[in-house]
């Protein structure tokens, strides 16, 4: 959790398990290293171009720099790994294009995918940074509390959001955060049915 002048508190919340992204990225990259091996071997090294080698070498750097990575519990990014796959399908032998925008696109997502999410509060709304951005007027929020790193908003109609903050949270900061919300929540104009 921290300010900023933007907003008064920003909270991180803790990121979720990539896994299935994750996945499904290695498996596009180990597809694309096939079929060039393939195509490596049935042109018997003639006509071939030593760029595809070298875009094939990026993408396994960049998985073994991931798994390090990841021992480490960071986020791990496959960016690098994607675009080389998608300049593999641009060339010659592969040469399918539609193939190679899927894969920028997935490099291009990766990084809205894989942000830190975080919620901004300032006196006059809560903010999401998802994609698209989230913003919710004080009026809406029938209470808003941290307690014990987990967020709680619960929204007049009935809608609750419980999200575990990314790093534990000073009592000090909590206590000022709540005071915060309650004061936003009280001053704001209610909302009648």
């Amino acid at each position: 959790m921290s300010q900023n002048r933007e907003y008064d508190f920003v909270i991180t919340l803790r990121h979720p398990n990539y896994k299935i992204y994750n996945i499904i990225t290695t498996l596009m990259c180990v597809l694309t290293i096939a079929a060039e091996i393939y195509a490596l071997l049935s042109t018997m090294f003639f006509t071939y171009n030593w760029i595809n080698v070298i875009l094939m070498a990026v993408i396994v750097i960049n998985f073994v720099l991931s798994i390090a990575a990841n021992q480490k519990e960071s986020i791990i990014t496959f960016k690098w790994a994607l675009y080389a796959a998608a300049f593999l399908w641009l060339m010659y032998p592969l040469h399918l294009p539609w193939i190679a925008v899927l894969l920028i696109v997935a490099a291009l997502l990766e990084r809205q995918i894989k942000f830190p999410q975080e919620i901004g509060f300032s006196k006059d709304a809560i903010t999401f940074n998802t994609f698209p951005f989230k913003n919710y007027a004080w009026q809406d929020v029938k209470n808003a509390m941290l307690k014990d790193n987990m967020l709680t908003l619960d929204f007049n109609n009935n809608k609750i959001i419980q999200k575990e903050t990314e790093s534990d949270v000073p009592a000090e900061t909590e206590r000022e955060f709540n005071e915060f919300c309650k004061q936003q929540i009280a001053n704001s104009p209610q909302l009648t049915a």
